[in-house]
């Protein structure tokens, strides 16, 4: 014989604000994959932007120890010098030697084009790679010294040309280095914002209320096929 029960259900507005705050916990235990999407694909970009070549990145969030971003790549020549002249705008100024980017890394703008467009030295690509595979922060990747080489008019009487490639290939390094970490920052905190707006109770109700779901008043999810 077959027997009739008739059970109430709830929009989840007109639940108890404790069983609410059940869903809404378990909501955010089990977010969609998709949520970070859209700032991964502008971090992407970005790298595409700057001439990151073969990037890659991993990052693990929040708040927990390791947590962070870090990435991988090379970057050519012309790239990692444009960053360095965007870190230090007035190293490109007129009175370069007084700036701080002549200061920081002992060379003139225009004395490093030059050695390079006479073939002194051909300025090589900087490597970012993975020192351990233990976390995703920043300091587990690190930024190589330029691959740089004496070019074919170093016997021409620039004797001095291996000492300033060496001194000025160390200074870069520190100060790419100084830059990677700034944007692996920056990349982390765009992510935890976003996962901060998406997990907003206001966002989560309003998730759930879009979906038209009808809920016991324990807080149990009803499909519309189970009801007859």
């Amino acid at each position: 014989m077959s027997v009739s029960k008739t059970i109430k259900l709830y929009e989840f507005s007109e639940l108890a604000e404790s069983i609410q705050d059940t869903i809404v916990s378990a909501y955010i235990q089990d977010l969609p994959g998709w949520w970070s999407d859209d700032t991964e694909d502008r971090i992407r970009n970005e790298a595409i932007a700057l001439d990151i070549q073969d990037f890659d990145f991993i990052w693990s969030g929040f708040w927990s120890q390791g947590d962070g971003l870090s990435f991988t790549g090379t970057i050519p020549f012309k790239s990692w010098l444009l960053i360095l002249q965007q870190h230090f705008p007035s190293w490109m100024a007129d009175d370069a030697n007084e700036s701080n980017g002549f200061k920081k890394l002992g060379e003139s703008l225009s004395d490093i084009v030059m050695m390079k467009e006479n073939n002194r030295i051909e300025w090589g690509d900087c490597m970012i790679e993975r020192t351990t595979h233990l976390y995703c922060h920043e300091n587990t990747v690190h930024v190589s010294e330029p691959n740089s080489v004496l070019g074919w008019d170093e016997r021409r009487g620039y004797p001095s040309d291996s000492e300033r490639m060496e001194s000025f290939g160390v200074k870069a390094q520190k100060c790419l280095e100084e830059w990677k970490n700034e944007l692996c920052q920056r990349w982390y905190s765009e992510l935890q914002a976003a996962y901060e707006s998406f997990t907003e109770r206001e966002n989560i109700v309003e998730d759930i209320s879009s979906q038209s779901l009808m809920f016991t008043a324990i807080g149990n999810i009803i499909n519309e096929t189970e009801l007859v």
